[in-house]
């Protein structure tokens, strides 16, 4: 249970609508990703199909997404690791609603990956982020 006087969160109706039916909402920790610290970035190199249909419906349902592209990045240093980086192109007021909207639509349907995930967002009339280049676009135009 929340406690508004504690618990600094915003729900959304959709998560809201998932509370109530006894469903769990997503989960997600905010990291500054540098690109300084990048040493590859690429083409996924594990099937993405899981992701691709629940996500493609979600953003087929939500106009402010532009498009949505998928790398899979290797990072060194201290927290060397590789995963794949879902990055949102979308107007920054509806960031935050977007990436709830993602934690959920990803733990209702539980897609099975072989590397972690971790989300970013670009805006449309901003440059769009170097490792996107590499990676894969699977929304949008």
């Amino acid at each position: 249970m929340f406690n508004p006087n504690s618990d600094a969160v915003a729900l959304y109706p959709p998560e809201v609508i998932a509370l109530l039916g006894g469903k769990p909402i997503g989960y997600f920790t905010k990291e500054a990703l540098l690109e300084s610290v990048l040493i590859a970035a690429g083409l996924p190199s594990v099937s993405t199909e899981a992701l691709d249909s629940p996500l493609r419906a979600l953003f087929e349902s939500e106009p402010p997404v532009r498009a949505a592209y998928l790398t899979e990045v290797h990072r060194e240093g201290e927290r060397a690791e590789v995963f794949l980086l879902l990055t949102i192109v979308a107007a920054r007021a509806y960031h935050e609603r977007i990436h709830h909207l993602v934690s959920l639509v990803l733990t209702e349907e539980s897609p099975d990956l072989s590397l972690p995930l971790s989300i970013t967002f670009a805006v449309p009339d901003e440059p769009l982020p170097l490792f996107c280049h590499e990676g894969i676009q699977f929304y949008g135009t």
